[in-house]
């Protein structure tokens, strides 16, 4: 099984990246969820 470790910076860029990403694109709630189920998918 392998292991992801994030540092504590590491996961606060992630998140900060993520939540401009949603700024910049999503337009309603739903929008903004599959924006973050998208990239969630992409990380398995």
């Amino acid at each position: 099984m392998e292991e992801n470790n994030l540092t504590q910076a590491e996961l606060i860029l992630y998140l900060e990246t993520l939540a401009e990403l949603i700024e910049a694109k999503a337009q309603t709630v739903e929008e903004a969820a599959a924006i973050i189920r998208d990239k969630a998918d992409k990380l398995k």
